[in-house]
């Protein structure tokens, strides 16, 4: 704590500096777009007002903002040019003497230009950092556009899937949005497996949230944005794909806009059968026999999506939208596992093998309504936001075993999600440079699940009065937050503080047990960036975060692999919460050097456990103490090579210590483990492309699971035709693949395991 305080006040003696230097005569502003977005990249030319002879020339950054400094009082006036926009001619000014004058927001207006015997090419890279995020286009990726949110997640830097599990830099703890909204209540599987990937626009990967955000998530937010066309008139796209790994799989989806005058409608359609694959081996080594447990599920679900949207310009000041997305999937397979049972010289006690027939289907809808007001030209801006999101499932497990005495078993599990959210954001520029932000929110979370559990005794289907259960869960959350920002162009400040007050209610029917989880906390946030050298700066940044157990970490219902091994949610679970803070070196504004340190109590860990006597194993979820993380990434483009080439490269190296009381024994593990990444483009002649990308999680300790090194390489091709009004690409995924290898020696666990998924897929 006294190391936090003597950085902040360094980093605060730092800002306070700043303002002395940049005492001086200087112009800035804002440039956004009619419909509110940051213009970014666009020329700003300030003009002497005496003759309109140039002054200087400087291009808007990310934000919209710009620039001029070291100016001599006098007379002067602004000229905007952009393609794609309206040129702006400004009213002239006058500047004094060491002033720093700011001008009001400019609205640019976007227009559809055709332009004669010129030809413009811009694009986006696949990956770009902005404004303190890490941005995946996906429509810039040639490799994982035909499949699934999973495909698409293990092409960000140091994010890794296994398992349905998302961990960020070797930990968990990563909250992931779908268009600023939560996913926690859903079933990660199926939204990991079963969304199209033809259907999203790009991934965002914020590691030090704001007090803006929800106070959700420990180790960063991953937030989905669903595709939305902005261009004008009438214009739209179809989409098509084939593929095969082991299964095969297609899919159909189209994007259509329509933009005139006040109105910008979009509708996006599609159906896609992503089908998958995970094999999954455990050998459990017990003192007096040992089981090797192999289970293979395939999943070949059918999804179908529906999006609609409307915006409206009530002037040029009021905008209202609203948009609606349906979301359905159906799942039916059949899972096999084998397990032996083995003495300690090896030989077969037992074999028994166990089918699970699965019948599953999920859909949901939300409608998401907006007002945004720009209150003043200065940037004064107030928005609304409400939405309500509606989530079903409904699954039957039905497992049937032969080769022992095991009962056949049958789950129903139906349950039901409503979210109902609604937040308030203003934002007002005061001074020089400086801006207010606050902002109000409360969500309310409905959940009813009910497990329906069956044992076949002589052909006739018996309830199974142990296992039967109904969980009701609410939550509550009630929210607010202030921001103070100064920004210049060189020097950026942000001090945010939120406050949220959640309470959640959890009632088991069956078992008339009820759990309260009430948590009220204020959650600080600040960052400072400052030049260093020539283009290099620094910047410094500080978060406290929470993780609140899920709906599914919580609920003790039983699901099954076999009988033998099972999964349970844990009612007793607490929040986790970690303080965070970064250091980043800076190239042009682009973090390319950063060293980070994090300290977690009751950190959510899964984990298995087993009953020595009866050889059940079961994974379920705890709270550890304490966890500490430090270490430090490497960023680089691959620009500098040769012209054709671009692309996208880094290193990390993280220390992970977990500090705990465990069954009964002191865990104490710690363990250095690496992460590395590259994605390659290469333009070819005549509109061809190519792309690598590729991965490599070392060594390393997740929870209480030791895992070796794995990885994986992609590679792709992309044909334009038409005047890039067709694009056709072939990609194989998994081409090169080392598969997730883990090993648990603890107390009386004494675990080997392997998973291994579908590779390669073309």
């Amino acid at each position: 704590m006294k190391f936090q305080l003597q950085l902040n006040c360094l980093a605060i003696a730092i800002l306070i500096s700043s303002f002395s230097l940049t005492a001086q005569s200087s112009v800035a502003g804002q440039l956004i777009t009619t419909d509110g977005q940051e213009a970014e990249f666009v020329n700003v030319l300030l003009l002497s007002a005496a003759d309109s002879s140039a002054v200087k020339l400087n291009l808007s950054q990310e934000d919209g903002s710009y620039v001029f400094k070291n100016l001599d009082a006098g007379d002067y006036l602004l000229k905007v040019m952009g393609i794609g926009y309206d040129d702006y001619l400004g009213e002239p000014f006058s500047l004094a003497n060491k002033e720093a004058k700011v001008i009001p927001v400019i609205r640019l207006t976007t227009v559809a230009t055709v332009l004669d015997e010129v030809e413009v090419v811009a694009k986006k890279p696949l990956l770009e950092q902005k404004a303190g995020r890490l941005i995946l286009n996906v429509d810039q990726s040639i490799t994982g556009q035909g499949g699934s949110v999973t495909d698409l997640l293990k092409k960000i830097p140091g994010l890794v899937v296994v398992n349905d599990r998302v961990s960020m830099a070797g930990r968990q703890g990563v909250t992931i949005l779908i268009d600023n909204r939560p996913t926690k209540y859903m079933d990660l599987q199926s939204l990991l497996n079963e969304m199209p990937a033809d259907n999203i626009a790009r991934i965002e990967v914020i590691s030090q949230p704001g007090a803006a955000y929800d106070a959700e998530g420990t180790n960063g937010i991953i937030n989905i944005i669903l595709k939305k066309n902005t261009l004008f008139g009438t214009n739209g796209s179809i989409t098509t794909g084939i593929g095969y790994g082991e299964l095969a799989k297609y899919r159909l989806g189209t994007q259509l806009n329509h933009r005139s005058g006040p109105w910008n409608i979009n509708l996006g359609a599609g159906f896609n059968r992503r089908t998958w694959i995970e094999r999954l081996a455990l050998e459990r080594i017990l003192t007096d026999r040992t089981y090797r447990q192999n289970n293979y599920e395939p999943g070949i679900p059918l999804s179908t999506y529906l999006n609609l949207g409307a915006d409206y310009d009530l002037n040029s000041k009021n905008r209202v939208g609203i948009s609606v997305n349906a979301n359905r999937s159906n799942n039916e397979n059949t899972s096999e596992n084998t397990t032996q049972i083995l003495s300690t010289e090896g030989a077969e006690l037992d074999r028994f093998t166990t089918q699970n027939k699965e019948d599953r289907s999920w859909r949901s809808y939300t409608v998401d309504g907006f007002y945004r007001w720009e209150i003043d030209t200065a940037g004064q801006v107030l928005s609304l936001d409400a939405n309500l999101a509606d989530y079903q499932r409904r699954a039957e497990n039905t497992l049937t075993t032969t080769g022992n005495n095991f009962e056949d078993r049958r789950n129903n599990t139906p349950a039901n999600t409503r979210i109902y959210a609604a937040q308030l954001d203003y934002k007002l520029p005061f001074r020089q440079h400086w801006q207010f932000h606050t902002g109000a929110k409360i969500s309310a979370t409905r959940l009813d699940n009910e497990l329906q559990a069956s044992l076949r005794q002589n052909g006739v289907w018996i309830n199974d009065a142990n296992q039967t259960n109904q969980f009701d869960y609410a939550e509550d959350i009630y929210a607010g937050y202030v921001n103070l920002v100064y920004t210049n162009g060189e020097y950026d400040f942000n001090l945010g503080l939120r406050y949220e007050d959640s309470q959640a209610t959890g009632y088991s029917v069956t078992l008339d047990s009820a759990i309260n989880l009430e948590i009220a906390k204020v959650f600080p946030s600040i960052s400072i960036s400052t030049p260093f050298i020539g283009p290099l700066g620094t910047a410094i940044s500080y978060s406290y975060r929470i993780e609140r157990p899920g709906y599914f970490d919580l609920n003790p219902f039983i699901s099954y692999l076999d009988p033998l091994t099972f999964s349970k949610g844990n009612p007793f679970l607490v929040p986790e919460l970690t303080h965070s803070g970064q250091f980043s070196l800076t190239y042009e504004k682009q973090p390319f050097f950063n060293l980070s340190y994090d300290y977690t109590r009751n950190v959510l860990t899964e984990v298995i456990e087993q009953n020595d006597e009866t050889g059940e194993a079961f994974q379920t979820d705890i709270n550890l103490d304490k966890y500490i993380r430090y270490g430090g990434s490497l960023f680089f483009p691959l620009d500098f090579i040769a012209k054709p080439i671009s692309g996208y490269g880094g290193f990390m190296l993280f220390y992970h210590d977990y500090q705990a009381e465990y069954l009964e024994l002191d865990y104490l593990q710690n363990q250095w483990t690496t992460n590395a990444f590259l994605q390659v483009n290469v333009n070819l002649p005549k509109d061809w492309k190519l792309e690598v990308t590729g991965w490599l999680q070392g060594k390393g300790l997740d929870g209480i699971i030791r895992h070796e090194t794995f990885y994986g390489l992609d590679a792709g091709i992309q044909k334009k035709f038409f005047d890039n009004k067709l694009r056709v690409q072939l990609s194989a995924d998994g081409i090169v693949q080392k598969f997730f290898v883990g090993r648990i020696d603890y107390a009386n666990l004494n675990y080997n395991l392997t998973s291994e998924w579908e590779a390669p897929v073309v």
